[in-house]
């Protein structure tokens, strides 16, 4: 089992690509879905997208990016947190 290695304080983020964030040019984003089913984009710096997926409501799921890489979402507000892993 791996461990969450906090390393920033939690954020909300509205839905919408003017929202994208580096989530403080963090390398791994824990993302919490409360407010409904959302779609995560991962972007480049250029704002390319790079992957998306679908998290479903009352969800978390972890991403891996590089840390100018930036995070949105569509459907729903969700919360974000810079982390880390531990062992």
């Amino acid at each position: 089992m791996s461990r969450i290695l906090p390393l920033g304080e939690k954020a909300a983020l509205a839905a919408g690509s003017s929202n994208a964030t580096t989530v403080g040019n963090a390398t791994v984003v824990r993302i919490v879905a409360t407010a409904g089913v959302v779609v995560v984009f991962r972007t480049d710096s250029s704002d390319t997208v790079i992957g998306s997926f679908t998290q479903l409501n009352n969800s978390v799921e972890v991403v891996e990016k590089s840390p100018t890489d930036k995070i949105y979402v569509t459907g729903a507000a969700v919360e974000v947190a810079k982390v880390g892993f531990t062992n």
